[in-house]
């Protein structure tokens, strides 16, 4: 299907991006790419459907020569390509239209155009928004109407680069079905990712370093690699993590990329009988069990940590600014079926009766499904918006006062989704400067927090300063533009999902700084899909669904509600579900809920200890 040799590109004529390439892509094959930021993934990507085409060597589609112009109609209705951000692919103010893009530019029919919409959008679990403005979408409901504007043109390849970075678990899983479907059906498919657990269900993955082929194989031959990963900065599947924290504590047991697989591995280990070692299903739906189950303490255990600095009282908000507008919605929603993955195409409200105590010195994590209200909620948190219906309160101030809304701007730093998205000025240091000069401070302390703001998120004063930030790599300008945060030292840093596109390394780096800071007694509200990096990192766990607050407590308490996370569209950390399969297959891990790979291996080995 597609054929790459020996191919070169270089962006700015001195670094390779790509250097010396060569792939070979089977008709109706699932291959999956990995790789640390900066590898060339999506160098790669691009190359597939002629967007670029390479300095030295040859690309071909189907025989195709990418780089001949004659043949670019051919290769790119052929390929189609799912870009990183959904807002550099969305080019059409309605959902519908959008979508209907693609197929409209290959000369479909009209009378075909309209259905093939409407599948393309039932694929992605978007069956019923197709009169939604997309401007007001979600950042993961915009990636999914990007993949079905994609779909709606029948490629005969899918290439998706970081297609699932924004997307819930439940997205997630929904879009890995729909890849496999079209999979089976016979199209190939090119998945670019960062999820060790995707790249585990493709036919062969291929790990890109320093714009080289590092490693290739099955997943099995691949994702099994610990050491080698590590060095590439990236991470094994959570289940060989979980073999290779066995391993450390005497039991040996051989690692699988497949989370079934292995339970079945570790309840041979236990049990020593194949028949009571069957993988069970792989649903994480459950009674709640144990002491976790009956905590549900959150918010008084969210007190200890500092008074009330943030309070949300009834808060609802609706992005239709008229009464009427929003009556017409509500019937229209009365006789509208629900969108398959979770979200309601005619909800008029983003969010409904909110009510939210953030206490000084915690650490605060907001989950939901894909347009559960989860970046509207935080948009709140310094007057970015005003309710439609309640108040919101920082430091006892309500925020719908105009100077309250302005003295809010420094006390509580929001990063958005995607912070790179933030600069904007000539330099690196004009951009983190800018805040702080905004606060009317002295040239001379505008400075100092620069150099301190520069420091605290790892980069180095005298050799990015007088860099144009749109020179820096992309995690880089991440780091800028959070740094362009911290230098106004707000009491209240506000993340959205600030770990998403990340490589596994940059992920732990980036997180890791979030929670020093917390250490150091900032009050931290992050948003995140990763069920993971909330168990590690949050105090205390708010879940939304369909902009109400659904679930909330400190992670053990929220995590033990397994079939509720499940009916929202969320998941659980991979420790905790792998350790309710294990019970399942026999082996007496006890009812605690398990946050972390560590904590389940330590359970285990104090079991072997005890049977030993």
């Amino acid at each position: 299907m597609i054929r790459c040799e020996n191919i070169v590109y270089s962006y700015d004529g001195k670094t390779r991006a790509l250097d010396g390439v060569n792939l070979t892509i089977a008709d109706g094959e699932f291959l999956c790419v990995l790789g640390g930021n900066g590898s060339g993934k999506s160098t790669l990507a691009k190359h597939l459907n002629a967007l670029i085409v390479p300095d030295e060597g040859r690309v071909t589609v189907e025989g195709f020569d990418t780089a001949d112009p004659e043949y670019v109609y051919d290769i790119r209705s052929r390929v189609g390509l799912v870009f990183q951000n959904p807002d550099d692919q969305l080019v059409a103010t309605l959902v519908a239209d959008d979508v209907a893009f693609g197929p409209e530019n290959l000369g479909v029919a009209p009378q075909d155009i309209e259905a093939g919409v409407a599948r393309a959008l039932d694929a992605v679990g978007l069956g019923g928004f197709e009169r939604r403005e997309t401007h007001a979408l979600s950042g993961g409901q915009k990636q999914r109407v990007a993949i079905a504007g994609v779909l709606a043109m029948k490629p005969h390849v899918i290439v998706l680069d970081e297609a699932t970075a924004m997307l819930d678990p439940r997205g997630r899983r929904g879009l890995m079905r729909a890849a496999r479907a079209l999979h089976e059906q016979g199209m190939t498919v090119v998945m670019i990712t960062h999820f060790m657990e995707e790249a585990a269900d493709a036919d062969r993955v291929v790990v890109l370093d320093q714009g080289k082929i590092a490693l290739e194989g099955t997943p099995a031959e691949v994702l099994t690699h610990a050491d080698e990963l590590s060095r590439l900065e990236l991470d094994v599947p959570p289940s060989c993590a979980l073999a290779v924290a066995l391993a450390r504590g005497g039991i040996a047991v051989e690692p699988r990329v497949d989370e079934d697989a292995m339970v079945v591995e570790i309840a041979r280990a236990f049990t020593g009988a194949a028949a009571q070692a069957e993988a069970p299903a792989r649903s994480v739906a459950g009674d709640p069990a144990g002491p976790a189950a009956a905590d549900s303490a959150g918010p008084a255990a969210a007190a200890s940590a500092g008074e009330v600095c943030l309070a949300l009282k009834g808060v609802s908000y609706s992005y239709e600014t008229s009464s009427r507008e929003r009556a017409r919605r509500s019937r229209r929603r009365a006789n509208a079926r629900r969108a398959a993955w979770g979200s309601d195409p005619n909800e008029v409200w983003a969010l409904r009766d909110v009510d939210l105590a953030v206490h000084q010195g915690e650490f605060l994590g907001i989950a939901g499904h894909t347009g559960s209200g989860k970046s509207t909620l935080i948009q709140h948190l310094n007057g970015l918006i005003h309710p439609t219906e309640g108040t919101v309160e920082l430091f006892g101030a309500d925020l719908a006062g105009r100077r309250a809304a302005a003295v809010a701007k420094g006390r509580a730093g929001i990063v958005f989704q995607y912070p790179e998205q933030q600069l904007f000025a000539r330099t690196v240091f004009e951009d983190v400067a800018f805040g702080p000069r905004n606060l009317g401070m002295s040239e001379a302390e505008v400075a100092e927090r620069v150099r301190e703001a520069l420091d605290s998120v790892g980069l180095a004063f005298d050799e990015v300063a007088e860099k144009s930030p749109f020179a820096l790599s992309g995690g880089q300008q991440r780091r800028c533009a959070f740094a362009g945060v911290i230098a106004m030292r707000p009491d209240v840093l506000v993340l959205d999902e600030p770990a998403a596109g990340l490589d596994p390394a940059a992920r732990r780096e980036f997180l890791g700084l979030i929670a020093r800071l917390n250490e150091q007694g900032l009050t931290v509200v992050m948003v995140s899909h990763g069920m993971d990096d909330l168990a590690s990192l949050a105090d205390r766990i708010v879940v939304l669904n369909e902009g109400r607050v659904a679930l909330e407590g400190v992670p053990r308490t929220v995590f033990a509600r397994a079939e509720e996370l499940e009916r929202i569209g969320l998941g659980l950390p991979a420790a905790e579900r792998m350790a309710r399969r294990l019970r399942e297959a026999g082996v007496p891990v006890g009812e605690d809920v398990f946050l972390t790979v560590d904590e389940l291996a330590g359970a285990l080995s104090a079991l072997k200890g005890m049977r030993s």
